[in-house]
């Protein structure tokens, strides 16, 4: 990895890049299948990209970091401490309209509401009031793969994080990624589970389904001795 350039930046012209990158890493994760399964399969895929660029627009808006790596083969996208994505003054202008036009109703109630609502709930059971990062999102181009783009972008936000000597929260949504995260130093708080009853372990509407679980996830800098 030692050889492998990064780069980060701010604004709303980071965010095309970060989305195409993205959109098709996520086609099939759990979280997002859930959060779009009120469209079929092909449609949802097509969306993806319209999904992620208002997600990412939201973000720079409220001042989100973008990470990338080996020109663009794997980006992270870091909220400050502070800083929210479901700000209400930004949602609309980050295409919730669109959104909400697009997902309906329910879709947009399990991301603002159930999703936030659930890991808010974890937030303030490990944190309370304390300032921290979190990687909004993180996901490697398949050409990208094998190389620990990942890893080296999630050691940037913690060398970020430790100047300041906060924590970084993350949420896995997969075992693969979650078994990653905790070799990299996360501590697992418990999995969440979302769409209980209602949708399968891979998002998809399942009448009596397991849910879909995440795990959110906690690194802290080394206390000074």
């Amino acid at each position: 990895m030692a050889d492998v350039e990064t780069s980060s930046g701010a604004g709303k012209a980071l965010v095309a890049p970060a989305a195409a990158v993205l959109a098709p890493v996520f086609e099939d994760d759990p979280a997002i299948t859930y959060v779009l399964n009120s469209l079929p399969r092909q449609e949802r895929i097509a969306y993806l990209p319209a999904y992620f660029t208002a997600l990412l627009t939201a973000a720079a808006l409220n001042r989100a970091v973008f990470y990338e790596a080996a020109s663009w083969q794997c980006t992270s996208v870091v909220m400050p401490p502070g800083e929210d994505v479901g700000n209400p003054w930004t949602l609309i202008p980050a295409g919730l309209v669109d959104m909400l036009r697009r997902i309906g109703f329910g879709g947009c109630k399990k991301m603002i509401w159930e999703f936030t609502n659930l890991t808010g709930n974890a937030k303030k059971r490990e944190l309370g009031k304390e300032k921290y990062y979190y990687i909004f999102f993180i996901g490697t181009a398949v050409e990208g793969r094998g190389r620990g783009l990942a890893s080296r972008l999630i050691e940037e936000a913690k060398k970020l994080a430790a100047k300041e000597r906060l924590p970084v929260w993350l949420e896995a949504t997969t075992e693969r990624n979650r078994r990653l995260y905790s070799k990299l130093g996360f501590k697992d708080l418990g999995g969440i589970v979302l769409g209980k009853g209602k949708v399968g372990a891979d998002g998809e509407r399942k009448n009596g389904g397991e849910g879909v679980t995440i795990w959110p996830m906690i690194w802290r800098p080394k206390s000074k001795t």
